[in-house]
């Protein structure tokens, strides 16, 4: 028997390089477009790079210009999900807005300057300002007082994991009464010392195309993203006559004490959220993995989804987002459910990028655009510190 959603998704908002908008990112996602090439401004790396960026276009936010790039990134995306929601400037009680960030890394280009600062100049002169926004928090607490979110404000820093666990404890807490709107949001831009010390460690795909949840896989490449949701209660939504673009129904969580066991703490999560979401394997439609290209990590999700789904693995049309846009790290979770809602709401799965030899058999990999019957859709997020996530969304209520 399922059992109600935690949450409806009324508003989306997304920054990438290939869209941004919900209906822009899913056309260029159902043709396989990928933005992941070699930059010359990163040693020759491969990066999915977001160009032209203006945040006035996007948000009027005072003392904006003083934020990191990927501060104004989720200020930005957030204040599209609000506009997509249906909430004009002024309209929302701050006592009633809450916000989730997912943010690992987002502060890590301020924080790297600052420190530089202390190294290179010393204390007297290193820009102090730098000093609290170079915390974890500080994306989330810059979004929070741009639109006065009074609620709650709660950053979440579990690397690959955070989007999804955000977009849980987001909707749990509209379900359990602590908010009436709650923003999740998540950034990230290209730091370059995260990707030269991924290069060290041999993490990178290098010359090599870039492709996921394939036996080629060689490694990652990482992506400029930020996305943003708006979650209430479904009561409040109809209310003002808003229709939910989806649905949080349950989240599932699991931990790996080391890499060996990431593919059964996530099949523990999987199966988690479907029991919390009173769904079977059978009413499943689709699944996104949040694998990256790195080999040993592609394998795991395929092994996971294979074990969580059981008989039904064959049927469930499988997808990859990052295989278009590289590694984001912490908004991963929102693009993937984003992406996800986009196929449960046109019935049609976005190929998996590259994608010619599937990492594992067992599975339904998405290799071109793929009709989808209505059910719903099933996301996976892992950590490299041994956090695995699931989450079930879907484009109708339950």
């Amino acid at each position: 028997m399922t059992r109600p959603a935690l949450a409806a998704i009324t508003g989306a908002g997304v920054l990438s390089p290939l869209g941004d908008s919900i209906i822009g990112l899913g056309a260029a996602l159902r043709k396989g477009k990928s933005n992941v090439a070699p930059d010359s401004d990163f040693g020759g790396a491969q990066v999915s790079r977001l160009r032209d960026f203006d945040p006035a276009r996007y948000a009027k936010v005072r003392g904006m210009r003083v934020y990191a790039r990927a501060t104004q990134l989720e200020i930005c995306a957030a204040q599209l999900a609000l506009n997509d929601a249906g909430y004009a400037e002024g309209a929302i009680d701050p006592l009633r807005l809450g916000l989730v960030t997912a943010s690992s890394f987002s502060h890590l280009e301020t924080l790297i300057e600052y420190d530089r600062g202390l190294a290179s100049v010393g204390m007297q002169r290193t820009n102090p300002t730098l000093m609290p926004l170079g915390l974890p928090s500080a994306p989330g607490a810059a979004t929070a007082l741009a639109f006065s979110a009074k609620a709650f404000s709660i950053t979440l820093n579990d690397g690959g994991a955070s989007g999804l666990a955000a977009l849980g404890l987001g909707a749990r807490a509209i379900a359990e009464g602590r908010a009436q709107i709650c923003l999740v949001a998540g950034a990230s831009t290209l730091v370059r010392e995260l990707i030269q010390s991924a290069d060290q460690a041999n993490l990178l795909c290098g010359s090599e195309p870039f492709r996921v949840l394939d036996q080629r896989s060689r490694g990652s490449a990482f992506g400029e993203l930020a996305a943003a949701l708006v979650l209430e209660p479904y009561e409040s939504a109809h209310a003002r006559g808003r229709c939910p673009i989806g649905f949080v129904r349950a989240q599932g969580a699991a931990f790996a004490p080391d890499p060996s066991a990431f593919s059964q703490a996530l099949t523990r999560a999987c199966r988690d959220s479907m029991a919390r979401a009173g769904l079977s394997p059978d009413s499943i439609a689709l699944a996104l993995a949040g694998a990256g290209g790195i080999a040993a990590s592609d394998r795991e999700h395929a092994r996971a989804l294979i074990d969580a789904l059981g008989a039904a693995g064959p049927r469930i049309c499988v997808g990859a987002p990052k295989g278009n846009l590289g590694e984001t790290l912490d908004p991963s979770g929102l693009l993937q459910c984003i992406a996800a809602l986009h196929s449960l709401s046109e019935r049609v799965a976005a190929p998996i990028a590259g994608l010619e030899h599937p990492v594992l058999p067992g599975l339904r990999y998405a290799t071109g655009e793929t009709e989808l019957p209505e059910g719903a859709a099933l996301l996976t997020a892992v950590s490299s510190t041994g956090s695995c996530t699931s989450l079930i969304v879907s484009a109708s209520s339950p």
